[in-house]
């Protein structure tokens, strides 16, 4: 059987390039779609939603202040626990202050987050501000509910504390038929032949 046509899925996130949002590729070429934050900002948390049907369709997203750093964005696991949608988080000119603390990074630990994070967090406290650049992190996965019962969906992450850019590549897979719902592929997609 052959393997379905599988899109590109690029997360870009800059570190300390400042009025830089961060921005999600679904495909490749000329059909490609672009996704950015509705309302961009300095210093902030980006989650976006894509439907997993049409993961060229971003359905909502929030924009978090990085001084919310603390408290699960309202709003939010409405959408984290629906299995419909692809997450991604992303941070954006983020303040080293602003890392997320208590409810907020137990939050994003139960939807996939670890080693990444974790190493940003060590760096912090290990260093302080200052003496590193802003963090850039990036998370991605499929939304649904985190039950002990079954099996998380796979997440997966990136991140920095370089200021550098940070690309996070893989590919979205549709059922074996070709059709939606898409789903995350740990692969990169070939454009050319």
């Amino acid at each position: 059987m052959n393997m379905p046509n599988m899109l590109a899925y690029t997360i870009k996130s800059f570190g300390s390039n400042s009025g830089n949002p961060p921005q999600i590729t679904v495909g490749q070429g000329p059909t490609k779609a672009a996704i950015s934050p509705t309302n961009p900002a300095d210093d902030t948390f980006w989650f976006a939603f894509l439907d997993r049907n049409n993961p060229k369709n971003k359905a909502q997203d929030f924009v978090v202040p990085g001084s919310n750093n603390t408290t699960i964005p309202s709003g939010v696991d409405q959408y984290m626990t629906n299995p419909n949608y692809i997450f991604v988080f992303s941070t954006q000119f983020l303040s080293l202050l602003h890392l997320p603390q208590g409810p907020f990074y137990d939050y994003l630990i139960k939807f996939g987050a670890g080693r990444e994070l974790k190493r940003i967090e060590q760096l912090s406290s290990a260093y302080g501000c200052g003496s590193i650049g802003r963090p850039t992190y990036i998370l991605t996965g499929q939304t649904g509910s985190r039950d002990d019962n079954i099996p998380d969906p796979p997440s997966y992450e990136i991140g920095t504390v370089s200021g550098a850019i940070q690309y996070l590549t893989m590919s979205l897979m549709p059922m074996p038929d070709g059709n939606p719902p898409y789903g995350i592929c740990d692969q990169l997609t070939r454009t050319n032949p």
